[in-house]
Order: C-alpha cells, then sequence, then structure tokens
C-alpha cells in the first residue's frame, strides 16, 4: 500500500457537465485549481490540456467527512459477531480487546477504509485515532503514516480520542499530550458528564489541553436531551471564555432533538455565536438534531459516516453520499431545494469544520470533485451511482468504486 505521491497538481478541463450552481458548464482546471467556468462549448479547449467529457453528468464538490473513525474498520478481516444488548461501556471493551489481537494492523485498516472512502468521493476527511493505556498511541501514530501515504488523494486531519475516557483511566492525560506533541491537529473528547463523571474538570483539562498545543477540541456528546444540553453549556462556556471560537466541535448533537424546542432554539443560538460547529451522524434511532433549524441559525454543521463495518455495528460505510440519502430520508427532505441543502452537509460544511473556507465550485477554489451520472445536481442523492470519477487537485483519483494509482486514468487529450 505504499502509494507514491505526484510531483504537481493537474491541468484539466472538463466539458458539458451541469455543475452544482452554474448549470451546463466547462471547467477548466489549471495547476490543481479552478480557472474558468464558462457555459458549455462557449470557449475552445485550450491546447494540449487534458478532455473530461462530462456530457449526461454533474458536476458537484467532493465530499468532507467530518467524522470518521479510520481506525475501527474490520474490512477485510473475519466476521465479527456482535452481541445484541450491549451499553456503550461494553461496546468500547470489546473494541479495545478486538485491537489488541495478533491479526490487527492498524495502518492496513485505515488505509482499507480510506481507499473506501476515497472512491467514493471523499477528498477530506478528520478521522479519530483511539488512544488508551491498551494501544497507547498507536492508533494516531498509524494514521498519521496513512496520512502522509495518501495525501496525493485525501487531506486528513487527525484526532487524538480518549475513546474510554481520560479521568477513570491515570495516564491517558500524558497520553493525549504526547499524541498532540507528535502531530494529532485535534483533541478529542467524550460525554463529560456521562462517561467522565466530572464534566467541569473534564472540558477544563480539554480545553487547557488544547490551548497548550494550539490545536482544536472536538467532543463526542452522546448524551441524551438534558444531561447533554447541560455538557453543551459548559462547552460554550469555555469556548467563549477561552477565545476558541471557530475549534471547538461537539458531535452527535442528538440532545438537540430530546429537549424542548424553546431550549434546543435557545442553545443553537448560543452556539452560533460561540462558533461551536456540529457534526452528525445521522441516527437511524431516537431523536434527531433539527437539522433546517441549525442551518438557518448559521452554524457549521457537518456529517460523517463514523465507524465503517467495526465492532459497533455492520450496516456502515464510508460513503458520504449514503449518508446524504439517509440524512434526506431521515429528515423527510423531497423537494429539490431541501435536497440541495444536504451537499452543504455533505461537502462545504464539513470542509467549512476543517477550516477550508472555499470548498465550492467556484473560480480559485482547489478543483476537488466528483463527476456523476444524472440530470440535476440532486439526483445522485436519490441514484447512489456507483460511476463516480474523483478528482483531487484536478487530478482522478478513482472511477466507478475503485481508488487509482496515480496518473493511472488520464483523460483523453485535444
Amino acid at each position: 500500500m505504499n502509494v507514491p505521491h505526484p510531483q504537481d497538481d493537474a491541468d484539466l478541463l472538463i466539458t458539458g457537465a451541469h455543475v452544482r450552481g452554474h448549470g451546463p458548464a466547462d471547467v477548466e482546471v489549471r495547476d490543481g485549481r479552478i480557472r474558468r467556468i464558462s457555459p458549455a462549448a462557449a470557449e475552445p479547449a485550450p491546447a494540449a490540456v487534458p478532455v473530461l467529457d462530462g456530457h449526461g453528468q454533474v458536476l458537484l464538490p467532493a465530499f468532507v467527512d467530518a467524522h470518521s473513525h479510520l481506525d475501527k474498520s474490520l474490512l477485510g478481516m473475519p466476521w465479527y459477531d456482535r452481541v445484541p444488548g450491549r451499553d456503550l461501556r461494553r461496546m468500547v471493551s470489546d473494541e479495545r480487546e478486538l485491537r489488541l489481537r495478533e491479526d490487527w494492523d492498524y495502518v492496513r485498516q485505515i488505509s482499507r477504509n480510506l481507499e473506501v472512502m476515497i472512491a467514493a468521493g471523499t477528498t477530506r476527511t478528520r478521522a479519530f485515532a483511539d488512544v488508551d493505556l491498551d494501544a497507547g498511541i498507536a492508533g494516531v501514530e498509524a494514521m498519521l503514516e496513512v496520512k502522509d501515504r495518501y495525501a496525493h488523494a485525501v487531506e486528513i486531519q487527525v484526532i487524538a480520542f480518549p475513546q474510554s475516557g481520560i479521568h477513570a483511566h491515570p495516564g491517558t492525560e500524558a497520553l493525549l499530550e504526547q499524541a498532540l506533541e507528535r502531530g494529532a491537529d485535534v483533541l478529542g473528547g467524550i460525554d463529560p458528564s456521562m462517561l467522565e463523571r466530572d464534566p467541569v474538570r473534564n472540558l477544563d483539562l480539554l480545553f487547557a489541553m488544547a490551548q497548550r498545543h494550539g490545536a482544536g477540541i472536538d467532543v463526542h456528546l452522546h448524551e441524551p436531551g438534558p444531561l447533554g444540553a447541560f455538557s453543551a453549556e459548559l462547552i460554550i462556556e469555555r469556548t467563549l471564555r477561552d477565545g476558541m471560537s471557530g475549534r471547538v466541535t461537539i458531535s452527535h448533537p442528538d440532545f438537540l432533538g430530546g429537549v424542548d424546542h424553546g431550549r434546543a432554539r435557545d442553545l443553537i443560538g448560543r452556539m452560533a455565536e460561540a462558533g461551536i460547529g456540529l457534526t452528525t451522524n445521522v441516527p437511524s434511532g431516537g431523536p434527531l438534531p433539527p437539522l433546517q433549524e441549525m442551518l438557518a441559525a448559521g452554524l457549521l454543521v457537518g456529517s460523517g459516516c463514523d465507524g465503517a463495518l467495526d465492532s459497533w455495528g455492520p450496516l456502515n460505510r464510508s460513503d458520504m453520499l449514503l449518508k446524504g440519502y439517509q440524512m434526506a430520508g431521515r429528515y423527510g427532505l423531497g423537494t429539490d431545494a431541501q435536497l440541495d441543502t444536504v451537499y452543504d452537509v455533505i461537502a462545504t460544511g464539513g470542509a467549512a469544520l476543517m477550516g477550508i473556507e472555499d470548498h465550492r465550485i467556484r473560480v480559485g477554489a482547489e478543483a476537488d470533485l466528483v463527476l456523476m451520472p444524472g440530470e440535476v445536481p440532486v439526483e445522485p442523492i436519490v441514484s447512489l451511482p456507483r460511476q463516480r470519477t474523483v478528482l483531487r487537485r484536478g487530478r482522478i483519483i478513482a472511477r466507478d468504486g475503485l481508488m487509482l494509482p496515480p496518473g493511472a486514468a488520464e483523460p483523453s487529450r485535444r
């Protein structure tokens, strides 16, 4: 799996595609960035520039998986029989035991999952890597290795994540410090009240550590209803106190669907004012956070595939277009305008959470794109086509469900 890096970014002309936000158009890429968007066939193709025929297809920004657990996937390993009725602590314990097996290989499993993600159209992800007393920072080190190995195809922000908690396991705090010193970009947290059992102490520790290392914070908040709302209020207070606006994310904000509408509206407004972002994996059961109200308030909202075929469950995979389909179904989004907002969550919103402000199809933006069959841009959310051409900085990195080695798929030249 030693994937070579390309030496430079690509030049390309994509012709005749239905471009999100522009209609039928030609898109010219120079040095990996979008140089021109013009009505289809309005200008001749530049000499010696490769041409990619987009007729009958739609062109979209590449997807962003803003909440992934690449280090947990069991892809390519023997089938794992999941015991029913497990609670959160049991699932965490089962997962830790699994990673101690002799046949476990972090780099191999992360790479397998990542290649599926790339082939499905994702070119950027925020990836959690577990840090605990059993594995130490092995997951973070493997993620950093894979991050460099696949840099030609995907941008990874690595999150050092204390899945088992910090305070009940002395030594975990020091491991998180090591992970950040080693190169992790973001500090993770989990359930300050329900799992850590001391939310004030826990959040003070996280915010102080993040500030020492210049890192962002991303807190898993599985806590339901009022308990989650309480922890969210503490996160808002510390974000404002420590000047961390734009650097704090709450993942799994399902608690917003478990409190009354007035409380949810107040929390949404306060999180927006504090510059806190949210990521949702669109849970299949339980209350849903009010997505459209969150977007209307100006919150940065991204989504992610979470774990994919891991010990927690077998029914997920690293495909953000599938996540968009699930989102539309769970929220009852059926009009073209409603479906179009899904792209804002599975692409542009996740990019903004990563600090990337221009993840759109516009002149000057990086050419991270997905070309798929369709008459209108929202059609792929419904049809979920396997046929996808994925571009990273203008280079084709995947086609029809397979990641390609650099230079393996060159379009024709005129």
